[in-house]
């Protein structure tokens, strides 16, 4: 299966959620996990790097993509054994939109969108979920709040969050904006991140168990 973690505004946890993501999964389910950075920046794979240092066994291996590969999937028959597959092949997609990934956000299983209640990321969201309409895209969309202040009123929530539910589903528990999710590092949750990502993370699983009809 393919897991896509994916948006059009940088700077709403994507890659945050997808190392929690990683982490608690590769504890709690018995399927190989392949990673797989495909964000300019590399972010995933350079902390996945950078914690070697920890001296902790690595959870996973991360594979990144060279910017001179101008259409990664160009043989067909590879995304297509990802999807496929009994493993859980995860992506961290970079926070735009660009050309080289569209068979990945064509063939994804669930393309996993964080947002924020701000102007900016709304309207990233929609146009980039308008995007994923036009390409004709069958992966199930999961919309997650992200850095979410339970003490604010947002006055574009009720309105964002009845738009969103037109093209996927909303999860009901955000994750909050906590300090400990700074210093995630890829190989352990640590407890009070597990505390601050775990209903949140049970529910996106519960999501794709249900819709695949098997368990993760």
């Amino acid at each position: 299966m393919i897991i896509t973690f994916a948006t059009q505004k940088g700077g709403t946890g994507k890659t945050t959620l997808a190392i929690a993501f990683a982490n608690y999964i590769s504890t709690i389910s018995k399927r190989k996990l392949n990673v797989f950075d495909f964000d300019f920046q590399k972010s995933f794979y350079h902390k996945w790097k950078e914690d070697e240092a920890l001296n902790l066994p690595k959870l996973y291996e991360v594979e990144i993509i060279e910017e001179e590969v101008e259409q990664p999937f160009s043989d067909f028959e590879t995304i297509i054994g990802l999807k496929e597959s009994e493993d859980i092949n995860l992506f961290d997609l970079a926070g735009t939109l660009d050309e080289k990934y569209i068979d990945l956000l064509i063939y994804s299983d669930f393309i996993i969108i964080p947002f924020e209640y701000s102007d900016v990321s709304a309207k990233s969201t929609l146009v980039f979920v308008n995007l994923m309409g036009q390409l004709e895209s069958q992966a199930e969309r999961i919309f997650i709040r992200s850095k979410y202040d339970k003490g604010y009123k947002y006055l574009n929530q009720e309105g964002m969050d009845s738009e969103i539910v037109k093209y996927g589903i909303l999860l009901k528990n955000p994750v909050f904006k906590r300090n400990c999710l700074q210093t995630i590092s890829t190989r352990e949750l640590t407890k009070h991140q597990k505390y601050a990502v775990k209903n949140s993370l049970d529910e996106l699983i519960n999501c794709i168990n249900g819709s695949l009809e098997i368990s993760l």
